[in-house]
């Protein structure tokens, strides 16, 4: 896979009690210096954290942003002025098509197609009418080549270094709020 973007929806996937066992082996199969995080995605975590209800868990999560940035350094993409053109195309585009393309999901598609990124996302729809590859780890098998390999025996395995890399250290997963769960879900 040439650089992955990964969509929030992927990270919100690897800080759940259990993650799909998918998601987690399709993010640890990629090398940690090709993954791709929009600055679109940290606008839509901060959103999230704004609601927590105890600033402790607002703390621990945005030290968790803070280090997620630092890890990625120039592989955290923000807008410049190629990407804001794109944008535009894109959302002109989509209102030709009549498509209902939600202003972050579209900054992100922009995004991908400004650098030629693959989006690892389960939203297909918000990617593919732009000619964007899109791989979704939750896909049935016949539904995509990717090998997954068989499911783990147990319920719960341990996550590989990549997705280890990215997750929020398992006693801080339960600070995510619900909220963010449905702001995640359209991104």
């Amino acid at each position: 896979m040439p650089g992955t973007l990964i969509d929030t929806c992927v990270l919100r996937e690897l800080h759940l009690p259990r993650p799909y066992w998918k998601v987690r082996r399709a993010v640890d199969d990629l090398w940690f210096e090709d993954i791709r995080l929009s600055m679109v995605t940290f606008a839509i975590l901060e959103g999230g954290v704004t609601e927590l209800p105890q600033e402790f868990k607002q703390r621990r999560v945005r030290g968790w942003m803070r280090e997620i940035r630092r890890k990625l350094g120039e592989n955290l993409l923000g807008i410049d002025y190629e990407t804001s053109v794109i944008w535009g195309h894109v959302l002109t585009s989509a209102r030709q098509r009549r498509l209902k393309l939600p202003y972050h999901d579209s900054l992100i598609a922009a995004t991908a197609k400004r650098h030629e990124l693959v989006v690892m996302t389960r939203n297909i729809g918000f990617f593919a009418p732009f000619n964007i590859e899109v791989f979704n780890p939750w896909a049935e098998n016949q539904d995509t080549a990717y090998d997954f390999g068989e499911e783990p025996a147990e319920s719960f395995s341990q996550p590989g270094a990549t997705s280890a890399e990215l997750s929020l250290p398992r006693d801080q997963a339960a600070s995510i709020p619900e909220s963010l769960d449905s702001q995640t879900e359209a991104a």
